[in-house]
């Protein structure tokens, strides 16, 4: 996914929750990589299946962006 698919509002609202996830990972103790940021983001999305369309979104987005190459 690239930058430009999001306007700036939501890039900088898809950063935060990225940057949320490293927190919760790195305060836990666990490996920051790309896969575990992955990993934690698709658990999120999938526990708050009935959240508010928006934050799926976000999350959605999250995803994209973090998606390790392969």
């Amino acid at each position: 996914m690239k930058r430009d698919a999001l306007n700036d509002d939501d890039y900088d609202e898809v950063c935060r929750v990225i940057g949320d996830a490293v927190i919760v990972l790195s305060e836990r103790g666990h490996d920051t990589r790309r896969g575990e940021i992955y990993d934690l983001l698709k658990r999120i999305r999938q526990q708050r299946a009935h959240s508010e369309r928006d934050e799926q979104r976000m999350l959605d987005h999250a995803i994209r962006l973090i998606k390790p190459e392969v």
